[in-house]
């Protein structure tokens, strides 16, 4: 079998004995970007009804609107902020001075305001006010509920406190709330610390339904859906995004389902069904840039663990060429001795550390499953030390991992890593 996986800017070249059993390779089937973006958002809009009502009918009789914007989705912002903002002005009586655009804000290396001007273009930023949410400042959110597990909802004060409340999203999987946009915008995006610690916390981490590009029975997601249902939302705009972030469907609606519609849009594109679950998985980390460091290929790694069985391997190619990752992350995996020692630390909650629950992600698939990781950049001892096992011969690895495994070992490739999900037939 013959097949090339992403590896940084390049391809390479994987070439294994054809007498695999079950041996194959499984491609998703990628959306195309959509012509225009406008004209998507345009026709989405159109079927904004729940009866009569209509985006004017929940704008009147307010006074001012808030629109929390999802930051990381650079084409969203630039191709259907200024058409949506255009909607609302319609559809209300609001003057420029009433609205106001919420950026949402990531609880592990936030960004700052200084990295405004990058993320919203010139003509919105001159005309409405622009708010950067800070989810470490205490001042800037309010406490708006309780969800059904005792978690304390905060949200920025901004968002909180308007009258027309609007959420705008993109969607693409995510290692902890299955699919961002949606109710990630609002939690974790304009959430407090109180919530964050709690949320992101070691044992709704370790949940079994915590998966990558799944929302069902995801406790992270449930807390999400609550914080929307707390915090208020009239109208949700999801945007269905290809792996490179480009817009390829939009859905407009009641919060819960258009982004349900969206999620379920997606899933269906990226899945590839396997019939059996498998004893070694051959993947990438997905090509530049979503392998420089260790931490970023740990969704490639939860996107295909649900088709091995236990104890299987997976065999990834990865570039890392800018090492372990951020210095929270690089600390928790420099300090692993063995994996009870590491979810004894993590698990303490004054220990509690932003990005840890990427590190707790990649530990729990390290309880079942070994890690080949080919790489020609890292020192070996690094990887070692981090508890994977390194190689710089993909075909040797594989071999290796064959070997392991015995003769009759079932192999699958999954060659796009994380722009997939790798899933059973019968799911």
């Amino acid at each position: 079998m013959h097949i090339r996986l992403p590896y940084g800017d390049e391809m390479v070249p994987v070439d294994v004995p054809d007498n695999w059993i079950n041996g194959r390779s499984y491609r998703p089937q990628p959306m195309e970007p959509c012509g225009d973006a406008s004209a998507e958002l345009m026709a989405a809009m159109t079927t904004v009804e729940d009866g009569d009502d209509t985006l004017s009918d929940r704008a009147g009789g307010k006074n001012n609107c808030a629109i929390a914007v999802d930051h990381s989705a650079p084409r969203v912002i630039e191709q259907l902020l200024p058409s949506l903002i255009e909607e609302i002005e319609d559809a209300s009586s609001f003057s420029t001075s009433d609205i106001v655009i919420v950026l949402s804000n990531q609880f592990w290396n936030p960004i700052g305001n200084e990295q405004i001007p990058d993320i919203v273009p010139e003509g919105i930023r001159n005309h409405y006010k622009v708010v950067l949410h800070n989810p470490l400042d205490p001042d800037m959110v309010t406490h708006v509920g309780e969800s059904s597990k005792g978690l304390p909802l905060t949200i920025n004060k901004a968002y909180g406190q308007a009258d027309l409340k609007i959420v705008l999203g993109g969607v693409q999987p995510d290692l902890i709330s299955g699919f961002t946009g949606g109710r990630a915008v609002l939690l974790p995006g304009l959430a407090g610390e109180e919530t964050l610690r709690e949320v992101y916390g070691f044992n709704v981490i370790q949940d079994r339904h915590i998966r990558y590009g799944s929302y069902r029975d995801n406790p992270f997601h449930i807390a999400g859906m609550e914080m929307a249902r707390f915090a208020g939302c009239d109208l949700c705009v999801s945007a269905v995004l290809t792996p490179t972030g480009e817009i390829a469907r939009v859905h407009a609606g009641q919060y819960a389902k258009s982004h349900l519609e969206a999620m379920n849009d997606l899933r269906s594109s990226m899945s590839v069904r396997v019939k059996e679950y498998m004893d070694i998985v051959v993947t990438s980390g997905g090509g530049a840039p979503h392998d420089r460091t260790l931490a970023q290929i740990v969704p490639a790694l939860c996107a295909v663990e649900h088709v091995l069985k236990p104890d299987g391997t997976i065999v990834i190619a990865a570039e890392l060429e800018d090492g372990i990752g951020p210095p929270e992350f690089t600390e928790i995996l420099m300090n692993h001795k063995n994996i009870n020692d590491t979810f004894d630390r993590l698990s303490r909650k004054q220990s509690f550390t932003p990005g840890q629950w990427v590190a707790q992600r990649l530990y729990s698939l390290l309880q079942s499953h070994e890690v080949i990781i080919y790489n020609t950049k890292m020192d070996e001892d690094l990887i070692w030390q981090c508890g994977l096992t390194p190689s710089n011969n993909m075909d040797e690895a594989i071999l290796g991992a064959m070997e392991s495994h015995g003769q009759r070992c079932k192999i699958v490739a999954l060659p796009d890593g994380p722009n997939s999900i790798g899933m059973l037939v019968r799911e």
